[in-house]
């Protein structure tokens, strides 16, 4: 079994909902630094996940089916 590359959700995520690091920043009330972070990084703390989630109008099985694609 392959784990989920929580940074690959996210960067999919965010192609195909058209939404930027820059607006996920401002949205989530985080840096855009933090963003690049998220994006490189595997792992994921659940409520970073929702976060985003919440921010991009997703649902979390949405997020990880980004990533399994």
């Amino acid at each position: 079994m392959e784990l989920l590359d929580a940074g690959k959700c996210l960067r999919l995520a965010q192609k195909s909902k058209g939404v930027s690091s820059a607006k996920l920043a401002k949205i989530t009330e985080t840096s855009p630094q933090q963003v690049f972070r998220w994006r490189a990084s595997k792992n994921m703390k659940l409520h970073t996940i929702q976060l985003v989630t919440l921010a991009m109008d997703i649902t979390i099985d949405d997020f990880i089916t980004f990533g399994s694609k």
